[in-house]
């Protein structure tokens, strides 16, 4: 079973206070994510204040510390527009980096998306395609750049299951005969979060799990780290 260690995302030390934020914070959750089993690690790259950022100096830092800490994974990061909302410049910063992950998300629903996957390709990094509806599916099919996402992400933001699951079948349903080569990952986020993990499990999908998508363990209670949150779904999904 794979499953993608989702370290940190947009949260903060407010919102829990192992939420993993500064390089060296990062590479003990990046270490215990795997040792508890986790197939690839994503995380948001955070300047020295805990601001997400797309700057070079910092993505070079934390890719290259990460990496180095799990040698054997793919390590990925996001592209997120929200970091840096000026599209040129959100495509100069991707092109100053130097450090490279292996792969980044791109979400299908952000305008200049197209263009911050042509921006990544150009630096031979895998796109794992962001669809939080059917609609983020459709701008990467009438683009013609599906065909160049190694994984596919199913993400409803919805938090009531019923909604979550119709954002499901809408995107499975543009899916059919369009996977020739891709893997794909099924999350929910918080109130959906371990739902939608046996959702995944049932339907043959790879998992995803971590802070970014959940504080709590499936009994509600507030998770200790990332690595508890891993455990617990291979202990669910067992």
């Amino acid at each position: 079973m794979f499953i993608e260690a989702a370290l940190n995302g947009s949260r903060s030390k407010a919102d829990h206070p192992n939420i993993p934020i500064t390089t060296e914070e990062l590479v003990v959750a990046a270490k215990n994510a795997v040792l508890a089993g986790a197939g690839a690690i994503h995380f948001h790259v955070r300047d020295h204040n805990g601001k997400e950022t797309l700057e070079a100096a910092f993505v070079n830092e934390q890719v290259k510390a990460v990496k180095a800490a799990v040698p054997d994974i793919p390590v990925g990061i996001s592209t997120g527009a929200w970091m840096e909302p000026d599209i040129s410049k959100r495509l100069e910063l991707i092109r100053q980096w130097e450090i490279l992950p292996n792969f980044v998300s791109v979400n299908g629903h952000e305008p200049g998306f197209e263009q911050v996957v042509q921006a990544i390709l150009e630096k031979q990094i895998g796109v794992e395609a962001g669809l939080n509806s059917a609609q983020a599916l459709e701008n990467f099919i009438s683009r013609d750049l599906l065909k160049e996402c190694f994984r596919l992400l199913i993400e409803p933001e919805e938090q009531e299951q019923h909604a979550a699951l119709a954002t499901v079948k809408a995107i499975e349903d543009k899916l059919t005969d369009k996977l020739p080569h891709q893997t794909v990952v099924l999350h929910g986020v918080d109130n959906t979060c371990w739902e939608l993990l046996e959702v995944a499990k049932y339907k043959g999908y790879d998992l995803r799990i971590g802070f970014e998508d959940t504080l709590h363990d499936p009994s509600g209670a507030v998770a200790e780290s990332n690595e508890a949150l891993i455990k617990a779904a291979f202990h669910q999904s067992a």
